[in-house]
């Protein structure tokens, strides 16, 4: 794994290196959105397996588009990633499993199926929702048994993606 970034200095000709611990420091202590997703990207990109745990912590910052920046990168990492975004199903604030869920969902990973079965009957419409798009997604027709109970769901949003999900695993 790369653990360094090269990073242009003030002048358009200077570069110079900056470490993983130097990018992490820099991410914790910016208060700007833009920066945060420039740092989180540095990171992943880095040291992936290392980057997780800031990657998860970012899932709980207060701006949605670090939060979304986050649950992509997850993405991207991929399978190791997988266990921790399982934990995050749990957490008390409903977007961070939404986009636990979401991440789990865009891996297509058929590990990831069981964390996403269990979130179909989380207490959150948003999650039930995202955890019936990831399950369609990951091609597997056992799941359309998780999914049918959507079909009834109180949210017509998530009733829709049920239904387009079950479609899906069906063919």
């Amino acid at each position: 794994m790369v653990e360094q970034r090269e990073i242009m200095n003030d002048h358009p000709d200077e570069r110079r290196t900056v470490s993983f611990e130097e990018t992490l420091t820099a991410l914790l202590t910016t208060p700007s959105a833009g920066e945060k997703i420039t740092h989180l990207t540095s990171l992943a990109a880095m040291n992936g397996r290392r980057a997780i745990p800031h990657l998860i912590a970012a899932l709980r910052d207060d701006d949605k588009t670090v939060r979304a920046s986050a649950s992509a990168l997850l993405t991207r990492i991929g399978e190791v990633a997988i266990p921790e975004l399982a934990a995050v199903q749990k957490d008390q604030w409903w977007v961070v499993r939404y986009r636990a869920c979401e991440a789990l969902g865009e891996m297509k990973n058929p590990q990831t199926l069981p964390h996403l079965r269990r979130s179909v009957q989380d207490e959150r419409d948003h999650v039930r929702y995202m955890a019936a798009k990831g399950l369609g997604s990951l091609g597997n027709p056992a799941a359309i048994e998780d999914i049918t109970p959507l079909l009834d769901d109180e949210n017509p949003y998530v009733r829709d993606m049920a239904e387009r999900a079950i479609q899906s695993l069906r063919g």
